[in-house]
């Protein structure tokens, strides 16, 4: 049987880090939103074979390192079912280190799809706890749309849904180590902090401007000052954007519309940066 999944990037809306866990995670607060840019994972299970994997970008592991071959074999070992041979297929559209969760996503359609085809009663709940075994983001892309999302990544609130808007994504060639940001972090000490409360007030009321106005994210902080992400997102300000910011710990940039035509004409316009998309809402 084949089961196929869309895998849907996440953008955070605001990202704030706090101190580090004695388990090595950090403390996270942050509203992440799920946009309409995608991967698609197909699942075919019955082959026999055990876990094979492959994809269409060659500078991705096909092996037991790949987050989506991990989640199946996660799925197998705690629900107890027996792997009758499966195979994965990534085709990906979602770039890569580019704080857009595509990894985390692919894992997440992966566990959504098995539960399809092998245990269509297990609680997505229990979906979300097999995900923290995978990575912090995993949890999230299980649920998706607009959630707030704390601890270490674990703990969940659907939050009422963004309101239709467009988002600009720019990822420039440059990538930076997730590891390396969160030390940065935790060296400088932030002064500035996303108002989480004031987003989720905002998104209560479906007031898009005082949204885009709450719209921030701590790694910025601890860019180098001349950094492109800046030049990105000034850019796409010019361009007309209502706000634009870097998404996880980069390097990706969104620029938020309210209108399509805008977004649309100020996609055209990046012609600088070498992946740009124009999308709403996952």
């Amino acid at each position: 049987m084949k089961r196929q999944e869309l895998a849907p990037a996440k953008v955070n809306l605001t990202l704030d880090v706090g101190a580090r866990r004695p388990d090595g995670y950090h403390e996270v607060v942050s509203v992440m939103q799920s946009v309409a840019l995608y991967d698609t994972v197909t699942m075919e299970s019955g082959t026999g074979e055990g876990i094979s994997l492959t994809c269409d970008d060659a500078a991705i592991p096909a092996d037991g390192s790949n987050l989506a071959w991990r989640a199946a074999e996660v799925f197998f070992r705690t629900t107890g079912v027996a792997c009758d041979g499966l195979h994965i297929t990534l085709e990906k559209s979602i770039p890569s280190q580019a704080g857009l969760g595509g990894g985390s996503s692919d894992a997440a359609a992966v566990l959504r799809g098995l539960r399809k085809l092998y245990a269509p009663e297990l609680p997505m709940e229990a979906l979300e706890r097999m995900g923290m075994e995978l990575g912090s983001d995993v949890p999230y892309c299980v649920r998706g749309g607009t959630v707030l999302v704390q601890g270490k990544g674990e703990q969940l609130l659907s939050l009422r849904a963004l309101p239709e808007c467009w988002f600009v994504v720019c990822k420039p060639q440059v990538s930076f180590s997730t590891a390396e940001m969160y030390r940065r972090l935790d060296e400088a000490g932030m002064a500035v902090h996303p108002d989480t409360r004031r987003m989720m007030d905002a998104l209560q009321r479906r007031d898009l401007a005082e949204i885009f106005s709450q719209i921030g994210n701590v790694f910025e902080q601890v860019l180098p000052p001349g950094s492109e992400i800046f030049a990105i997102r000034d850019r796409l300000l010019t361009l007309g954007a209502g706000t634009a910011c870097m998404s996880g710990s980069g390097s990706a940039v969104v620029g938020f519309f309210s209108q399509e035509e805008a977004a649309r004409s100020s996609a055209a316009a990046m012609t600088e940066v070498p992946f740009v998309r124009c999308v709403g809402r996952g």
